[in-house]
């Protein structure tokens, strides 16, 4: 038996005489596949490749729109920023009253919390009472 190394170094003849004198089981259809294959190959090489042409309208179109939206959507007045107090002692003190009443909510929320976890403990012993039983 030959090495790949001495294989690869032999001549096209050389491989058919090989090939034609250890002749092997050839798979079904395969002759088949093969032309079937090459008749695709043909087929996409006779197709024209697509030209930049057909396409090169729809481009331009979709920068221009895009250009049009980036130069008039700042422009609309709708979305200008307007500061909402005058005084920055007015903003802070609507700030600490906004951040009171977010703490009041959350005490609260532990609160129903803690309430919660001490009923499911009550509930856990009350299911071990009688698992024990």
């Amino acid at each position: 038996m030959k090495s790949i190394e001495e294989i690869e170094k032999l001549e096209l003849e050389e491989l058919e005489a090989a090939a034609l004198q250890n002749e092997g089981p050839v798979p079904s259809g395969l002759e088949d596949r093969i032309l079937a294959s090459l008749a695709a190959k043909e087929i996409v090489a006779l197709q024209p490749e697509p030209s930049p042409k057909a396409w090169l309208p729809y481009a331009a179109l979709a920068v221009a729109a895009a250009l049009a939206a980036v130069v008039i959507i700042p422009r609309s007045g709708s979305h200008k920023l307007m500061d909402t107090f005058d005084d920055p002692y007015l903003a802070y003190a609507e700030v600490e009253a906004t951040f009171n009443r977010i703490s009041d909510k959350m005490a609260a929320g532990v609160e129903l919390a803690a309430k919660a976890g001490e009923t499911a403990d009550k509930t856990v012993e009350l299911i071990n009472k009688f698992s024990e039983q």
